[in-house]
């Protein structure tokens, strides 16, 4: 599908009623809704391997995650891996009893080798596998029985929760669709709730999603537009900040965290795409590095400081060796 067409669709959805309903139906009929779980069981497992790689685990932590999407794959995989309790949220209530059992089910075969990529005792995952209830009635009994709460509608940048309760703030693949003023105050409220020494764990991809539907585009096709052109195609179910790593990464640092983990993965096309000036770069992005533009996807760990004896905080240095630099 060309991408045009696509977002005009989904432009069109995003203005009238029940418009969600059948940008649903569509997905199911696509099939592009489906259970993935070796691919989203890899991304789940990226994300408890940042924690690891940042000296904690997720066992017995209390995670909450922004983005809860169709299927409880961060839940299912962070329950698996010894969560105390696990908070998801989502402005979209694309999530039902049907989806998250589907999810569970296909992802037993996979389990093992989730196990094993997580550095987890297989018997153990295996055990805490089989106390889901899968026959549940209602979704809330389904996620309850993994440890997990659901919250949809449900704002991650005024969650209610206490201040300093939660160990691990996650997303996987959402943060690409928050515009920056929303997603400075969803960062800020996470430094909030987090506990002191807590980590803001996330992958995200900065890159023109319209790419995936569309091979003659790359995904820096977008940055060749003003805002007020982008809005045309990238507004409402298709929106997308076209914000490029390094905002992402201030937008962090100006909430208070220690940046633990940052790093990014070129898109080759887009970035010949950009160097051979086969598309005229919108004056809003000329400011960054061709690499810093062809960036297709970002993994990010910030904590939150711990309060010490002195008036300095602590100070990151390039020593630091989960400190990854572009």
């Amino acid at each position: 599908m060309k991408w045009q067409t696509k977002a005009l669709i989904l432009r069109q959805l995003s203005k009238i009623p029940m418009g969600k309903r059948l940008y649903l139906l569509m997905q199911k009929l696509a099939g592009s809704n489906r259970a993935q779980p070796e691919r989203d069981f890899a991304r789940i497992a990226e994300l408890l391997e940042m924690i690891q790689q940042s000296g904690q685990t997720a066992q017995g932590g209390v995670f909450f995650e922004i983005g809860s999407g169709w299927h409880p794959y961060a839940p299912l995989g962070c329950y698996l891996a010894g969560a105390k309790k696990i908070i998801t949220v989502d402005v979209n209530p694309w999530m039902s009893l049907a989806t998250a059992r589907e999810c569970i089910e296909a992802s037993k075969p996979h389990i093992p080798h989730f196990a094993q990529t997580v550095g987890l005792d297989e018997t153990v995952v295996a055990e805490r596998y089989a106390k889901i209830r899968l026959s549940a009635s209602t979704l809330d009994q389904l996620l309850a029985s993994m440890q997990t709460e659901y919250h949809s509608p449900g704002d991650a940048s005024a969650t209610g929760l206490e201040p300093e309760s939660i160990d691990f703030v996650i997303s996987s693949n959402v943060l690409e669709h928050i515009p920056a003023p929303i997603l400075e105050a969803i960062t800020e409220e996470s430094f909030r709730i987090l506990k002191p020494g807590g980590l803001s764990v996330h992958r995200f991809n900065p890159g023109d999603h319209y790419a995936n539907d569309d091979r003659s585009i790359t995904t820096a096709n977008f940055l060749q537009f003003s805002p007020a052109e982008w809005k045309k195609y990238g507004e409402g179910l298709a929106y997308h900040n076209r914000m490029r790593c390094p905002e992402f990464s201030e937008i962090f640092r100006k909430a208070g965290f220690i940046p633990l983990i940052e790093k990014d993965r070129l898109d080759p096309e887009a970035l010949k795409a950009i160097e051979n000036c086969s598309i005229e770069l919108h004056a809003d992005f000329k400011n960054f590095s061709h690499e810093e533009l062809a960036a297709d996807y970002m993994w990010y760990t910030g904590q939150k400081p711990v309060p010490t004896d002195s008036s300095n905080p602590p100070e990151q240095t390039e020593e630091n060796p989960l400190l990854e630099n572009r």
